[in-house]
């Protein structure tokens, strides 16, 4: 099984009628006038009363809960020919772990000499060089938070201690929410290390469902001090479309997916998922915010996606590692996709780039390097802003360019529009033909 960052969103459990509240902490009964509309805790002993069905949708292939009574006529449907009810005990002997070393995903109530995230006490991801250290000693209310950006199902978590010193949580109590305000108890005790660096797996009593996860040492060794990951209780999913379909109410961010599956040979990879625009689902694959006066190289990524940072003109990106550039053809058939989404500013004009696309040249160009984007002109959707001349005045096209085929002017009009990331080397230009690098750029590609 391939190993690391990994997770599982799944959709929420929805009702065949329309009802008023929400079961959310604890042992439920189902009635006429309750309705089970999140799987928020399904870990106690849920009764559905007479007259009441529940229908778990056909993409969802397991619900984890312990005991469910049906009274009466109550029901509980399982639309998937593979639907089925899982014990809430019953843990993944190998589960994927999650802890991105991303800021939107790390909240910490106090935070030693209160640093800021990414400096010596505020490093909580696993196996970073030291880790997050509380405010105090241990006061039993200081705790470290983590935000899986839509709820999974979740098992455990995993810690460490302090990379660069003696200190570490030798117990802690793990609270779950989906929505951080109400919060239900996962495990009141967990123990945990007894040294700076082993990882310790420690799983729930029972499978729990949440988006957030929240970690307050009860017993330490000399301080307070911990890096943590989240267990989660089944395997990754393959896309941000996949995300959004199964989980609607997911949010933008950096997620972990894997393009062929867990059992595939291509290995899971961090990227940015816009959960909004057009309906969501979409993962990005190139980004350039090219500052004006600068003719920085492209980057190439052939294992990793690239991810969001700033999306302000004139900011300069070229040094991270992260942000900036693009996958090669040959990354790009690893995911399954139907749609491309282009956008595109500059500080020269007002105008912006901001289409959809399923022209099959367009996909299969970017996909083999081989090809042109032939009748892309009148094979596109206007989005949101869009008020470029591109891409309905493309006439023209580089064709057969390889790595650089996103980059190296795939469509333009000769002499007046052209889409260009370093094209011929040196032009940075969006909408225009500027035939030179002194202006600040914007460039992004997504598929979906």
């Amino acid at each position: 099984m391939k190993q690391s960052m990994v997770f599982l969103l799944l959709l929420q459990i929805v009702t065949v009628f329309a009802q008023t509240s929400t079961n959310s902490a604890g042992n439920g009964t189902y009635t006429n006038t309750s309705s089970w509309t999140s799987p928020s805790n399904l870990t106690g002993t849920n009764t559905i009363e007479n007259g009441h069905t529940i229908t778990i949708p056909s993409n969802i292939n397991q619900v984890y809960s312990n005991k469910i009574i049906f009274s009466g006529n109550g029901k509980l449907v399982l639309s998937g020919s593979s639907s089925k009810w899982v014990p809430a005990t019953s843990m993944n002997l190998n589960p994927p772990t999650e802890s991105l070393s991303f800021q939107t995903n790390w909240y910490a109530n106090t935070v030693f000499i209160n640093e800021g995230f990414g400096a010596a006490h505020y490093t909580p991801w696993l196996d970073s060089y030291q880790a997050w250290s509380a405010g105090s000693t241990n006061n039993l209310t200081d705790y470290l938070q983590y935000d899986l950006k839509s709820p999974r199902w979740i098992q455990g978590i995993v810690t460490q201690g302090r990379g660069n010193m003696a200190q570490w949580v030798t117990s802690a109590k793990v609270e779950v929410s989906t929505d951080n305000v109400n919060w239900t108890i996962a495990a009141a005790t967990l123990n945990l290390n007894t040294d700076q660096n082993t990882k310790v797996y420690r799983n729930f009593p029972n499978v729990m469902y949440g988006r957030y996860v929240r970690v307050t040492p009860i017993g330490v060794f000399s301080y307070a001090s911990m890096r943590m990951g989240v267990l989660l209780r089944d395997d990754i999913l393959k896309s941000c479309n996949e995300i959004k379909t199964n989980f609607p109410n997911a949010t933008d961010g950096v997620y972990v997916i894997d393009p062929d599956g867990t059992a595939g040979a291509t290995p899971a990879t961090a990227c940015y998922c816009d959960m909004i625009t057009d309906g969501g689902g979409w993962t990005l694959v190139l980004n350039y915010l090219h500052l004006g006066w600068t003719n920085p190289l492209l980057v190439e990524k052939s294992n990793t996606l690239p991810l969001l940072g700033s999306t302000t003109l004139g900011v300069d990106e070229q040094a991270s590692a992260t942000t900036w550039g693009h996958v090669t053809p040959a990354y790009l058939t690893k995911f399954n996709f139907t749609e491309l989404r282009f956008y595109g500013k500059t500080s020269l004009h007002t105008r912006v780039i901001h289409f959809k696309t399923s022209n099959a040249n367009t996909i299969s160009y970017f996909k083999t390097g081989t090809g042109s984007m032939s009748g892309i002109a009148t094979s596109f959707t206007s989005l949101t802003g869009h008020s470029a001349f591109l891409p309905a005045s493309t006439a023209h096209y580089i064709v057969d360019q390889g790595t650089i085929a996103m980059t190296n002017f795939p469509m333009y009009l000769t002499g007046t529009y052209h889409w260009g990331i370093r094209g011929g080397g040196a032009r940075w230009e969006v909408d225009d033909f500027l035939n030179s690098y002194t202006y600040n750029t914007y460039h992004q590609i997504w598929i979906r």
